[in-house]
């Protein structure tokens, strides 16, 4: 290069993508084309311009994110979402003394929490050994790893397996009881579901299942003075720079209008997964697309795709989970299974609570299976129309009657069911022996079941150990944490049943933990 020409620099496609030389790029690629002999060389178009080109450095102009104006709040941290992930993070956000903005886009709480099962899978000697039940967190480490096709970060599984149990104690400490054994819930893998009795309320009314927790969270924030700001959609994440600098905080729509919060420690996104998106999840995977959801309305997913915008990585999202659910049965859907048990069924709980048959009256799969084995079994069984309510009778030949079965099917699929039991084996499909419980006492009990979109075990990558989102160079985006269905990493290609719970606990409050030491 002689004295005179103008200096050059030298940069990589990457590099003008991180500084945000935007006009930087397109006058390198001007240049480049208008190199090429018309007659000779055909023309790079600019997707095929080598990696390095020449750039004056006159043209690197830094493109000016945008910013507010103004900040109309701002804390210690800013939460997004008010189900088990976002409540763990307030919670413990307010134990350690931190202020917080936390912000839920619909009207009511806890997202699809409240309406879950809200049972933890955990390792627990004080319950487990009592039963019977032999297990370890590295045992609960294996199976979740193994059960999710080892695809899953073995530090995140890690963490959430040693601090299980500590999620069930953490609800205890804010009231929720819950049952003195343990059992296998549907897709569990092995007997160490905890479900939760119920939490009594100020006012003396008891909630169940997911709500107990949910409800005991919220009611300890009000009683120490905090509040959940409803109806405050984010609408964008706002960095320093584009692709560069740390998380600020977030624009909000309330109102109409907008707002802007600043997070001075950081940014927790527990804003959820995206199977109530089915426009998205049909992109993603075709074979979903026509399903209805057992998702709230507001498990759209828009928080990974803002985190995206400035720079976030993915992993896992083509991975998307669906059960067996009544709650599939809309007008329009047809049914493809009866999930019948009797009283024996019911007081065992978990995957022993129930069998499946179709509408031949023929078990399809071991009820004690992986999710997504008992979904891809299921969708290949006849379609038939679903029952307008739940069928309860005394005998099987009535239920086998009330359900239209062949004579005689349903009577010798049970019959063959309980000589499994009895043997303690089950030669057909190889249901966990702990889960083989006899189909004898009644009333008996059916309904018609669908599958239906439930869990998206992709989202965000964050790093194990510290929640922090991590950009598209492996680099941590500073000021932005995220924990519960919004990421991925924890589950593989399929989520063990009841593992969800205490994904969102765990990491809940492992964030409000690391924001608060920031």
């Amino acid at each position: 290069m002689s004295s005179g020409e103008k200096e050059q620099k030298r940069i990589t496609r990457r590099e003008f993508v991180k500084g945000a030389a935007v006009g930087a790029a397109g006058v390198a690629a001007a240049s480049a084309l208008a190199s090429c002999a018309p007659a000779a060389t055909p023309c790079p178009t600019p997707e095929v311009i080598k990696e390095t080109v020449e750039v004056p450095v006159e043209v690197i102009k830094e493109v000016k994110p945008w910013l507010p104006e103004k900040w109309d709040e701002e804390a210690d941290m800013v939460i997004v979402g008010t189900g088990f992930a976002g409540l763990a993070a307030a919670v413990t956000a307010n134990e350690l003394g931190q202020s917080f903005l936390l912000l839920e886009k619909m009207p009511v709480p806890g997202g699809n929490s409240i309406i879950a099962g809200g049972g933890i899978n955990a390792a627990d000697p004080e319950r487990q050994i009592p039963q019977g039940i032999e297990d370890s967190t590295d045992l609960h480490f294996k199976h979740t790893i193994e059960g999710g096709d080892n695809i899953a970060d073995p530090e995140k599984v890690r963490y959430l397996v040693e601090n299980a149990l500590e999620a069930v104690q953490f609800t205890e400490k804010y009231g929720v009881e819950w049952r003195d054994t343990v059992s296998q819930g549907f897709g569990a893998l092995y007997p160490r579901t905890h479900s939760a009795i119920r939490y009594v309320d100020k006012d003396g009314n008891e909630s169940r299942s997911g709500r107990a927790t949910i409800t005991a969270l919220l009611e300890h924030l009000e009683k120490v003075g905090e509040e959940v700001l409803f109806e405050h959609k984010v609408s964008r994440l706002i960095r320093e720079s584009h692709l560069e600098g740390r998380v600020l905080g977030v624009e909000v729509e309330v109102n109409g209008g907008k707002k802007y919060f600043k997070a001075n420690k950081g940014v927790i996104l527990a804003s959820g997964g995206f199977a109530g998106n089915p426009e998205w999840v049909a992109k993603l995977d075709r074979r979903q697309a026509g399903t209805d959801t057992t998702n709230h309305a507001g498990a759209t997913g828009e928080c990974i795709k803002f985190a995206e915008d400035i720079g976030a990585d993915t992993l896992h999202m083509d991975y998307i989970q669906a059960i067996p659910s009544f709650w599939g049965l809309k007008p329009g859907f047809k049914a493809m299974f009866y999930n019948i048990n009797s009283e024996e069924m019911r007081a065992a709980g978990g995957a022993a609570g129930y069998i499946f048959i179709n509408v031949d009256g023929n078990r399809y799969v071991a009820e004690s299976q992986r999710r997504d084995v008992i979904r891809d079994a299921t969708v290949a069984q006849p379609l038939f129309e679903p029952l307008e309510e739940r069928v309860v009778v005394d005998t099987i030949e009535e239920l086998e009657e009330a359900l239209g079965i062949p004579k005689g099917n349903l009577v010798e699929t049970i019959n063959r069911y309980n000589a499994f039991c009895d043997a303690g084996e089950d030669l057909d499909f190889g249901k966990d022996p702990y889960t083989l419980v006899a189909f004898r006492t009644p009333p008996f009990r059916a309904m018609s079941h669908a599958i239906a979109r439930h869990h998206t075990m992709g989202g965000l990558l964050v790093e194990g150990t510290t929640a922090q989102v991590v950009d598209r160079w492996g680099k941590v985006i500073p000021g932005l944490f995220a924990a519960g269905e919004v990421t991925g990493g924890t589950h593989g290609t399929n989520r063990l049943g009841f593992n969800a719970t205490p994904d969102c606990l765990v990491f809940g409050r492992l964030t409000a933990n690391i924001v608060a030491a920031e």
